[in-house]
């Protein structure tokens, strides 16, 4: 008996060598693409079922493919796998692999269906991932959302252009498909009956109204073609509604399929708004319960880290039903809650690929009924206060300029002028204050004064006060090519 033999799969079949290198047993896959599929999944194709009786004659098994070890110890055999170095060595020299194997005629011909196989398996893996239903959610969630936009301007026009014929009917009529149905059936306001309203899904005490204010109406005339115009308008709007019924009945079905457990926590709409904010329901499952709390609020938690102001509590999760509704001091609570349960459902949906699990929203139930009961009342004064001082400390930390200053302070240091170092804030004084300095600096600018004035000799000293100060005043403003140097240096910094 043997001692080890070498099984090596590769994309055009799979050859079986002995320890002297020679080709024991080989197959050609009449399909490779599906048997490499299949072998991916652990599962043995049919072109290679037996292959285990042409390995029992030897004590080892070595293979270069984890999944083809797993495949071959549930047979029975003892199969261990290849060094990174003998894997590599093997993907270096594939095509005259296939040659010595008997899997290809030439390496030339081995060269190009090796080339064929990858675009195929590329191409199957671009069909299978196109084919996941967490992205068709995204693209319906994305769609429901853009439709709303449209029927909201389609309407706000219908409404405001119908208005000039019967303007009462735009305080009484909300809905706004209720309000295209009457366009569209009525046309003019003389054409408005109880049968009309009654399908259009008008109460009785409303209709009486409507109707009794037909003959009262303030506004004017209409012509045929502008009435065509205003009535094509409201049949528009009608069908987008019902093509936003649809979409959401959809979602909703989708959602049971796709994601049951994070639409029974956060509803299918939310849901399916989260999975399209993450990108797919895979990367939803991988983030944190911190992130998922604020998903949809980036810009607020990025202003937060810069400025120091308080950080957002929730981005998205604010339209679920719970956190809206709850009381203002409580929503960060609940957020947390929600967000760390949907982490966990996300996660079985996509691992798992479970039914709907009840115990996760029993639990969630349990929590927020906690949050409700221990926070009933809001905080105290005194820890608002508290609050409030810890927050403005924490914008001092920050400076004016947000965290720029504390992260960049070269940014804030003076510059040099000549051959005196002066900062910024020395040109820039109010009107009315040119030549005065303020207490703090002026014992020090005394003595430098004097220095500067002794080496540059800018003026003499003067028995006038006045000539005096308009000297001085010259003499701390930089001269003119100072001007144009920092004028050109620092012009992005206005």
């Amino acid at each position: 008996m043997s001692s080890v033999c070498s099984v090596i799969l590769i994309e055009l079949g799979i050859c079986v060598l002995n320890e002297e290198g020679k080709s024991v047993f080989s197959k050609r896959f009449s399909k490779p693409v599906e048997a490499y599929s299949l072998i991916r999944a652990n599962e043995l194709p049919d072109e290679i079922n037996g292959i285990e009786n042409h390995l029992r004659g030897f004590e080892r098994v070595v293979v270069n493919d984890d999944h083809l070890r797993s495949i071959l110890i549930g047979l029975g055999l003892t199969a261990d796998l290849m060094s990174a170095e003998q894997q590599q060595e093997i993907r270096k020299n594939v095509a005259s692999l296939s040659v010595k194997c008997g899997l290809s005629a030439d390496e030339g011909t081995a060269i190009q269906e090796l080339r064929d196989f990858a675009i195929s398996i590329s191409s199957s893996r671009v069909k299978e991932a196109s084919g996941r239903l967490d992205l068709h959610v995204t693209q319906a969630i994305n769609a429901l959302d853009e439709l709303d936009k449209i029927i909201n301007i389609l309407a706000a026009r219908m409404r405001e252009w119908y208005g000039l014929h019967f303007p009462e009917l735009d305080h009484l009529v909300q809905s706004l498909t209720a309000y295209a149905r009457i366009v569209s059936s009525a046309g003019t306001r003389h054409g408005i009956t109880n049968k009309i309203l009654e399908e259009a899904g008008i109460q009785e005490k409303k209709s009486e109204i409507i109707l009794g204010g037909l003959n009262r109406s303030k506004g004017g005339d209409i012509t045929d073609e502008n009435l065509r115009i205003v009535k094509e308008l409201a049949d528009q709007v009608i069908e987008q509604s019902e093509l936003r019924d649809d979409l959401a009945n959809n979602i909703e079905t989708t959602m049971d399929v796709v994601a049951p457990n994070v639409k029974e926590l956060l509803t299918a709409s939310v849901g399916a708004r989260m999975i399209a904010k993450a990108g797919s329901l895979q990367r939803l499952a991988t983030l944190p319960a911190s992130t998922i709390q604020i998903l949809g609020a980036e810009k607020a938690l990025f202003r937060s880290l810069k400025t120091g102001a308080n950080p957002p509590k929730h981005g998205m999760l604010f339209q679920h039903p719970l956190i809206h509704a709850a009381p203002k001091w409580q929503r960060g609570k609940i957020a947390r809650a929600v967000a760390a349960k949907v982490a966990i459902a996300a996660r079985i949906d996509a691992y798992r690929h479970a039914e709907r699990d009840p115990i996760i929203a029993d639990k969630l139930k349990k929590r927020i009924l906690e949050i409700q009961e221990k926070n009933k009342l809001p905080p105290s004064e005194d820890e608002r206060f508290r609050k409030s001082q810890e927050h403005t400390l924490r914008r001092k930390d920050f400076g004016p300029r947000g965290g720029r200053q504390k992260e960049r302070p070269w940014k804030r240091k003076s510059r040099q002028f000549g051959h005196q170092r002066r900062g910024f804030q020395d040109y820039r004084r109010p009107q009315g204050m040119q030549g005065q300095r303020n207490e703090e600096s002026r014992s020090q600018g005394r003595s430098f004064d004097r220095e500067q004035q002794q080496h540059h000799h800018h003026h003499q000293p003067s028995k006038d006060w006045k000539a005096d100060r308009h000297n001085q005043r010259d003499a701390d403003r930089p001269n003119q090519r100072d001007k144009k140097y920092y004028k050109k240096k620092f012009k992005k910094r206005f």
